[in-house]
């Protein structure tokens, strides 16, 4: 069966926009009136039906909420966003409106709004659901709440995740965590958001992994956005991507560099502008070219399926008619390297690299490091890696992350690999997740952190990585999220060898068990695996 995607502007698309800033009984917040107004500015200049509320009482969102609710068996895309003070209690989040009162349990539950009704609300086949959620500030009500009951709410929104099909779930920062203020107009999450939710052409979780870098970027990484989906195709909110640009773009920058560092780069990237269908430029693309940053389970599930050998004559004959083209010396090696002739997919990634195009220089990397085609030379693999990554190329980012995590020329430097590995994250680079989701999980660069690691997990799992689901299975199995769940757990490794078959089996030393073990920073040795960004599991000779 094939998905379409659910373009901009196709059928009807309703949003009910929610922000509180000026409450009665506690201080005023000075963003979330403006988030609200800004977003309901930008979500009807690419199409969307708006109902707005700003600075609701409990009377006003329920109104809104059920004008929200009548109008949903016509939409096609509906997306609901709050900002303001939300809560979580006894496992359920509430969003408060600007005239609560809040001192007992009793007080949340009749003068909030329960999330879950609003979610259970939106639930319906056949519509791309979105929740977005600004409303995790550092809450006024908990001091009183913690003098008169045990069930006190704790801080910032508890995790809900993305139910049935169609549905996605944004949190402006992880789930238990405080999001911040904006100094400015807008808080730093609705300012990321507001900066690219009309741009054209990017799906919308491409366009949730530039927000979280831009949040990233602005709260020096404390804070970083976190989402749940179960969509099923691709969502635009602003216009759909056309044909000619929906094949492999060229790699940019994660940051601006002065002329001369991007020279060389920019140059190879005009150099590889994919050409219109049928040209033997475009049909060596659909032969080899590798899966984009921020690719989809369906874009992944193209580049891991290649007939390589199909695809070198198809790449010669391009390359005969535009010769000393860097884009098509990198699919060339590709495609050698994918028939395991690694001399030939040597010596044409060597060209390719040495004029300066990323990818290459990252793909080549990986040959010095594996000894592929090349006597392995840790240094000159550190050296290829961190020129690609300069130039923005995600695995590339990735693999330098490994290397630091593991020691493997340079200093040992667990911080510094989490780092990189989210900046690969940012960059497009899908199995950066499942890389940070293993520094959370056995404590490394970073306290252990059972529910954090499982987040990484998920949004990999999301992508088909059959490693990750393999991971949530043993979490499950052991009892590290919870009570222990054996029936999900034997669900998950079955999508895992159905989607991803060759994916390797975890191997977790059995003295990690909720009953034994509480969450801390592990003592044992681990490697960090480096993936394919076509992944097809570990290819580290050593890991």
């Amino acid at each position: 069966m094939t998905v379409l995607p659910i373009e901009a502007f196709a059928g009807t698309r309703l949003a009910l926009v929610l922000g509180n800033s000026n409450y009665q009984a506690v201080p005023a917040l000075g963003n979330p009136a403006n988030d609200a107004a800004d977003l309901a500015t930008a979500l009807r200049s690419i199409g969307f039906d708006v109902i707005e509320q700003r600075d609701g009482t409990r009377s006003a969102i329920a109104n809104a909420v059920r004008d929200f609710s009548k109008r949903l068996s016509g939409a096609d895309v509906a997306l609901f966003f709050y900002a303001g003070h939300g809560l979580q209690m006894n496992g359920e989040n509430y969003l408060v409106p600007v005239d609560a009162k809040i001192e007992t349990p009793a007080d949340v539950r009749f003068n909030t709004m329960n999330l879950t009704d609003i979610q259970q609300e939106m639930e319906g086949a056949g519509r791309a659901n979105i929740i977005i959620l600004d409303a995790c500030r550092n809450n006024p009500f908990l001091e009183k709440l913690a003098r008169s009951t045990r069930a006190a709410p704790t801080r910032g929104l508890g995790r809900i995740d993305a139910t049935g099909q169609g549905s996605l779930i944004v949190y402006s920062t992880q789930p238990n965590n405080v999001a911040l203020d904006g100094a400015g107009r807008n808080s730093p999450f609705t300012a990321a958001l507001l900066k690219h939710i009309a741009t054209p052409g990017i799906e919308v979780r491409q366009m949730l992994s530039r927000v979280r870098g831009d949040v990233l970027a602005a709260t020096s990484q404390q804070q970083t956005p976190w989402d749940s989906s179960s969509l099923v195709g691709d969502v635009y909110l602003a216009a759909a991507p056309s044909p000619s640009v929906a094949a492999s773009p060229p790699s940019m920058p994660l940051q601006p560099a002065a002329p001369s560092q991007v020279a060389a780069p920019m140059a190879a990237a005009a150099a590889q502008t994919p050409t219109a269908a049928g040209s033997p430029d475009g049909e060596c693309e659909r032969a080899a070219a590798p899966a984009p940053p921020f690719a989809s389970p369906e874009q992944l599930k193209i580049a891991n399926t290649h007939d390589y050998a199909a695809a070198i004559p198809v790449c010669e004959a391009a390359l005969r008619a535009n010769p000393d083209q860097p884009r098509l010396e990198f699919l060339l090696g590709l495609a050698y390297g994918g028939t395991k002739n690694y001399l030939a997919a040597q010596r044409y990634l060597t060209k390719a690299a040495d004029a300066g195009y990323a990818p290459a220089q990252g793909k080549l990397g990986m040959y010095f490091a594996t000894g592929r085609g090349v006597v392995e030379d840790m240094p000159r693999a550190f050296e290829l890696f961190s020129k690609a990554a300069a130039a923005g190329q995600p695995d590339a980012i990735s693999n330098l992350g490994a290397m630091y995590s593991n020691g493997y020329f340079v200093k040992k430097d667990e911080a510094r690999a989490l780092e990189l590995y989210q900046k690969a994250i940012e960059a497009g680079n899908p199995f950066a997740l499942a890389q940070t989701g293993l520094m959370y999980f056995y404590g490394k660069g970073t306290p252990r952190d059972y529910e954090t690691a499982a987040q990484y997990f998920q949004q990999a799992a999301d992508l088909n990585d059959g490693f990750s689901l393999k991971y949530l299975a043993v979490m499950q199995e052991r009892g590290l999220l919870g009570a222990r769940d054996p029936a999900k757990a034997a669900e998950l490794r079955r999508r895992a060898v159905q989607v991803d078959p060759e994916s390797q089996d975890p191997k977790v030393p059995r003295e990690l068990d909720a009953k034994t073990v509480r969450p801390r920073r592990s003592s044992g040795v681990h490697y960090v695996r480096i993936y394919r960004y076509r992944f097809v599991g570990c290819i580290w000779a050593w890991c």
